[in-house]
């Protein structure tokens, strides 16, 4: 495909049936803007063993579309890399296999990217939902659409980092410019960061430390799905929290000093989640071992927050079944 202003990256693995679906949202969405040979799609798989080729066969007709499959799984991070390297467009939007984008997301994106011009790349809102894709749920405290209003062009590194921070974790928010991106991965050997599962946000944090134009999207482009990370099972909780707790850890050590305010304000907002996160937990039963282990390493880590001691400590002491019961109340009535 020859140079186009938008390519949609997405990587994935042994999720077919969410890649059809996000698919499908694509195209339905391309065909009613007209957009359908003007928008690239890659599509990076990591070496699925399910049906991923057939259902991206179904498409090969009705999207500009480039299907890349490894021989041999590399992670999460590598298939990022590689979808932005396999892009033709300008812009690469990553998208997860699992998340849907909202009705006019794309005309609105590719209308912000032609208004604003030389931009570095754009952090776009997002709108949460459950597992099904049916019920809207309550938005993470501190999540930046429940603090900026309006639209935002950001040029300064540290103001971002204070408003967004870990949420450039968050994938299918983040639009980049190709070739300041490419740059940055040409330039740089990053070792153990390829194996963080955040390294997109610590490649962001590079671009930011040159001249840059980031555009703060307020309208939800994004529909989030809820509750099916592949970690969040009984024998990955506890790799899945080391992965959210140490990782972010890592890559701020290549930014900011300990002492720095912005580091602390970067900490700061994980403790704000913090009770969200464990009442989440002992809401699915988790074991008191594992409720031990958590509270052990959020205490490693965030010890000097009275937040932390406040808000998120005193939950571990109660029983998980007032959480279940909360769960269910919620999801039936309140949402």
């Amino acid at each position: 495909m020859k140079e186009c202003l938008l390519t949609i990256g997405i990587p994935t693995l042994n999720r077919s049936s969410m890649l059809k679906g996000l698919l499908d949202n694509i195209y339905s969405e391309l065909e009613a803007s007209g957009n359908v040979r003007n928008v690239q799609i890659v599509v990076v798989d990591g070496n699925s063993g399910d049906n991923t080729a057939e259902v991206v066969t179904q498409f090969e007709n009705k999207l500009s579309l480039k299907y890349f499959k490894r021989e041999k799984r590399k992670g999460i991070d590598k298939d990022i890399l590689k979808c932005v390297e396999l892009s033709d467009g300008e812009y690469c939007w990553l998208i997860s296999d699992d998340d849907r984008i909202t009705f006019g997301a794309i005309s609105h994106l590719l209308r912000m990217l032609t208004e604003e011009k030389n931009l570095t790349g754009c952090f776009c809102n997002r709108i949460p939902y459950d597992l099904h894709m049916k019920k809207k749920v309550a938005e993470i405290r501190g999540w930046p659409g429940k603090i900026i209003k309006e639209d935002r062009i950001f040029i300064d590194k540290a103001e971002f980092f204070k408003y967004i921070g870990m949420d450039f974790g968050f994938i299918s928010s983040q639009v980049v410019k190709r070739s300041t991106w490419q740059e940055i991965v040409d330039a740089e050997v990053f070792g153990d960061l390829s194996a963080t599962y955040y390294l997109m946000a610590h490649i962001i944090a590079r671009m930011m430390d040159r001249k840059f134009k980031w555009l703060y999207i307020s309208k939800p482009l994004v529909k989030q799905r809820t509750g099916n990370d592949s970690f969040l099972k009984q024998d990955g909780i506890m790799a899945r929290q080391l992965i959210e707790h140490n990782s972010f850890q890592i890559i701020l050590d290549r930014h900011y000093d300990k002492g720095s305010e912005v580091r602390k304000e970067f900490f700061r907002k994980i403790v704000y989640r913090l009770p969200r996160v464990v009442a989440n937990l002992k809401s699915q039963n988790i074991n008191y071992r594992t409720q031990w282990k958590l509270l052990k390493l959020y205490c490693s880590k965030y010890n000097e927050y009275s937040l932390f001691w406040l808000n998120a400590v005193p939950l571990f002491f109660l029983p998980n079944v007032l959480f279940i019961l909360t769960r269910k109340v919620y999801f039936k009535y309140w949402i």
